[in-house]
């Protein structure tokens, strides 16, 4: 399938997309070694422009915090064993993109592996995805030249077998492309325009079949008019939650609950007068490298 870039190259609904059941399982990433050694977005970087500091101690109580959150909604829960010399890996949406077995022309459950932007995070893909395939994923590398961070910047889109994908600092339209044709997936390209809005995931939470969390700044105006297109409920994020509180970064895993970093009043006032019910999870630790809770998860 072709690559979806404007308004003008739709030609379905998302009710002429099969149905794509909701994901069951969650991967974490333990975080025993995790910190911030490198600024690789704007976001680890505090007034003076030094890197902001992780406490180990609060950032293993707020991940335990948050994988008690999923275990609580009936999610199974799995840990990847941390990986010394690999401080970010507890950000594990992104060293895969997972093709559902429902959403494979074969029925078969895949793993794509990322090509990292950024040499520091490059270790974490080969850990992840063995991981996987030692839980029955089949692995299939990309031939395209140029990154892709996975679900950093891949998401499936609630209960439809449809893909959207961030274009920008950290993943290329060709991997897209060949994403498309290899698995005949529709894919929606949207174009990442902020350096604080890195991966799709910072600035476009999709909750469910008909509604999301966004931040319209960050994408550029054809982006804009997809979403506006295809997703009736948009829940527009305050700019000031967005940017310093990540609030676009949270998750909504199952269409009704929504897990969101804390700190975003407004936001949480305006996802609960559309229905839904909000779980505000501190993250903060997490913040301080640019991540929240959409990134420290693979739903799969």
């Amino acid at each position: 399938m072709p690559l979806y870039r404007s308004v003008a190259e739709l030609d379905f609904t998302l009710a002429d997309l099969p149905v794509l059941p909701a994901p069951r399982r969650i991967l974490l990433a333990d975080p025993a070694h995790y910190k911030t050694e490198q600024a690789l977005n704007p976001h680890m970087l505090d007034a003076r422009g030094a890197l902001k500091p992780v406490d180990p101690a609060r950032a293993r109580e707020q991940w335990s915090a948050l994988r008690a959150r999923f275990e609580e909604l009936g999610f199974e829960v799995d840990v990847v064993p941390a990986g010394r010399g690999l401080p970010d890996l507890v950000f594990c949406a992104n060293q895969v993109l997972p093709i559902p077995a429902a959403a494979a022309a074969d029925g078969v459950a895949r793993i794509v592996p990322s090509r990292m932007r950024w040499p520091s995070r490059r270790g974490e893909v080969p850990l992840v995805t063995a991981h996987l395939a030692r839980a029955g994923y089949e692995i299939t590398e990309l031939e395209a030249e140029g990154p892709i961070e996975g679900m950093g910047d891949g998401l499936w889109h609630p209960g439809r077998r449809l893909l959207w994908a961030g274009v920008g600092q950290r993943s290329r339209a060709a991997a897209w492309s060949e994403v498309a044709q290899r698995f005949d997936l529709p894919v929606i390209l949207l174009e990442l325009v902020s350096d604080d809005f890195y991966h799709l995931d910072t600035c476009l939470a999709l909750l469910a079949e008909d509604a999301c969390l966004w931040h319209p700044p960050a994408l550029a105006p054809a982006a804009r008019e997809l979403v506006e297109a295809l997703v009736p409920r948009r829940i527009e994020v305050d700019a000031g939650e967005a940017r310093t509180r990540l609030a676009c970064n949270a998750c909504g895993p199952d269409g009704r609950h929504v897990l969101l970093p804390a700190g975003a009043p407004i936001t949480a006032k305006r996802l609960r007068a559309e229905g839904f019910e909000v779980i505000e999870v501190d993250t903060e630790e997490f913040l301080k490298a640019g991540g929240s809770v959409f990134c420290m998860k693979l739903q799969h």
